[in-house]
Formats: C-alpha cells, structure tokens, sequence
C-alpha cells in the first residue's frame, strides 16, 4: 500500500519539543518575542527603554514606569500554571488525529482533570476565534460533508436524519500544498447557507473549485470565481486529483 504524505509528514518529535520549550524561560521568550517582535513597547507610552523585575517576571518602562507582564491579556494570565505546562498541553493537543480526552491529558501533564478541561477548553476556544476571523484566499477546493451515523430503515445520503451538514474548504498554495483549513457546520446544502459562508470565510479574490453541487455557485455572492470540477459518484470520485487536500482532510473527520 502507497504511504499517506500526509500521514508521514515530518512532525516535531517529543525530543525536538524538550529542546525548544523544555524549559520556562525558553517558553517565557518565545512568549515574549511574540508579543512584541520588534523589541518592547510600552502599552501605556509606547517607550522602548524599558527594565525587568525579576522576582515578578514583568517589564518595566523607564520612561512612564507603567510594569507590564508579557502574558497579560493572553489565556496564560491569571492561571498560576507555569508557561511549559501551557506549551506541553498545546504540543500534546496537537499530536493526535483523534483528539484527547481531559482525562489523558491530565495524566501526561500531572494535573487533575479538572485542570486539564479547562486548559484543554482555552486553547480551543483561542484556536477557534483565531480561525473565526481569517479568511482563506487563493485557490480554495470546495466539498460538502455530514457528520454523524446512518439510522436504520431511514432516509440514506443528503437530508438524512441524524446527520449534520458542513462545508470543508481547503486554501492551497499555488504549488497545490495545503495551507489552511476551515469546516463549518451550515444548516443545509442551500443557495443561502453557501452565500453566508462564502462572505464570512472567502477572500472575495480566490477561486472556489468544487463538484458540481448547485448550491457551491452562491460563492459568486462573496465576489469568488467559481470552478466546477465534476467528479461523479463513488470511490473513484474522492480519489479525483482536484480535490486531494478536502478529501484528505475528511478523511481524518
């Protein structure tokens, strides 16, 4: 059987991780070369001469003497968790395909359950408001999807019961590497809801490629060229070149 790429992409190993955010001043500088990459800036005065008090772990600017911590205003603050324990969460979040639950994560981290919830639950509200207002732009390929099981003795395919529809679209670059990612839950496979989600996730200036769905064509609205790529039906059609990076990407769904 032909290896995924994707699957055996190069990834950072658990050794890789140790040596850039094994430690907390390591995590405490990446946190602070994020925060202000070009060099300190007051947030009161926007000075740049600035002091350190250490015992506290905040900048002080020298010229209004406002102290401000590199973490304020993040979901880093107010938690009392060390930073590493932050990044090893978010490296642990991000290694498994299916997720992980609470409870694992607690295990790895040595916290409680709890505990882990709640920073598991952070870190996803943070990744989805970030998501929330980015728009893809480029070449974008198009697929529609349902989540959820088949009931027995009902309806089968579009419109059946216990499923949930949702647009998967994938940003590629011009090489045909992917990029970004967006799935969106939308009421139905409607003129309307494609419209919406166009307007609210699309760059006006990409081009949509998706299969011949009539709905797909409300892209338009949102001011997106539109290709259609018929594929048909069946296995053949997910295999169709096209739609490589959507189709891998629900694959993983």
């Amino acid at each position: 059987m032909a290896r995924n790429k994707v699957q055996f992409q190069k990834g950072l190993s658990e050794m890789g991780f140790e040596a850039a955010y094994g430690t907390e001043e390591k995590c405490r500088a990446v946190v602070v070369a994020s925060r202000w990459p070009n060099g300190f800036e007051c947030p009161a005065c926007g000075g740049r001469a600035y002091c350190e008090v250490r015992s506290r772990g905040l900048f002080q600017c020298n010229a209004c003497r406002r102290q401000t911590s590199p973490i304020a205003g993040t979901i880093f603050a107010s938690t009392h968790l060390p930073l590493c324990l932050w990044f090893r969460a978010m490296y642990q979040l991000t290694q498994s395909k299916q997720g992980i639950s609470s409870v694992e994560l607690g295990r790895r981290l040595g916290v409680t359950q709890t505990t882990a919830w709640k920073i598991k639950h952070k870190l996803a509200q943070v990744m989805m408001e970030r998501d929330a207002s980015k728009q893809l732009s480029g070449r974008v390929e198009l697929d529609d999807a349902y989540l959820g099981g088949e009931r027995a003795g009902g309806k089968r395919g579009r419109g059946a019961p216990g499923k949930t529809p949702f647009v998967a679209a994938v940003e590629t670059t011009p090489e045909g590497k992917p990029v970004h990612l967006k799935l969106r839950r939308v009421t139905s496979f409607c003129s309307r809801a494609l419209s919406s989600f166009a307007k609210r996730s699309l760059d006006p200036k990409c081009e949509v490629v998706s299969d011949g769905l009539a709905c797909f064509g409300a892209v338009a609205d949102a001011g997106c060229t539109h290709k259609i790529v018929k594929t048909g039906s069946g296995a053949a059609a997910a295999r169709t070149p096209t739609f490589k990076w959507v189709n891998t990407a629900l694959a993983g769904c």
